[in-house]
């Protein structure tokens, strides 16, 4: 006896086909893991690249002090030392003046009694606070129109057949005390 095998075999045309979709698909999309982490991997070359550059500028701002004190020009240091004060110390003013006008904006937003007690805050803090404070729930529209002698209803006749008894029952109310009712 003679044993035959079969075997199968699969389509070229229908396989590669496939395949090649299956690639393209597979190129044109990228998993969210290596964007993720390229993207963090950027982040990070450029806060060195920043940090490397402010030093490059402390670096040479050195060396020029350096070569300005060899040659005994400190009226030149003094000069730029000045000039850098005085930025900075305009840079520190205007900043105070801000927090201190924004301290009384958030302040004004809260009741005379508690303004003493949220006056040492920090301001990020203070801001939390006023915004929490300030955002209230709006309450539930109430209908505060006048009640009309149509027992809510908008005219006797909606009224009488609507609700026929409530309507009889003030009728019969209203007649035993002498009032007239005129029906429109």
């Amino acid at each position: 006896m003679s044993d035959t095998q079969e075997v199968e075999v699969p389509d070229v045309k229908q396989d590669t086909v496939e395949t090649a979709s299956e690639e393209k698909q597979t190129v044109d999309q990228v998993p969210y893991a290596r964007f993720k982490e390229l993207v963090d991997e950027k982040n990070d070359i450029k806060v060195k690249f920043d940090s490397l550059e402010k030093q490059i500028k402390k670096d040479a701002e050195d060396r020029n002090l350096k070569q300005l004190e060899s040659k005994g020009e400190y009226e030149k240091i003094m000069a730029d030392m000045t000039t850098k004060l005085d930025s900075a110390e305009k840079k520190s003013k205007a900043w105070d003046d801000y927090q201190a006008t924004r301290r009384e904006s958030l302040l004004s937003k809260l009741p005379e009694e508690d303004r003493a007690v949220y006056d040492g805050l920090p301001l990020d803090k203070l801001e939390v606070h006023v915004g929490k404070a300030n955002t209230k729930l709006n309450p539930a529209s109430v209908d505060n129109s006048t009640p009309t002698s149509f027992g809510g209803y908008a005219s006797f006749e909606e009224w009488a057949s609507l609700d026929p008894k409530g309507y009889e029952k003030a009728n019969n109310t209203i007649q035993g005390s002498g009032i007239k009712i005129a029906y429109e």
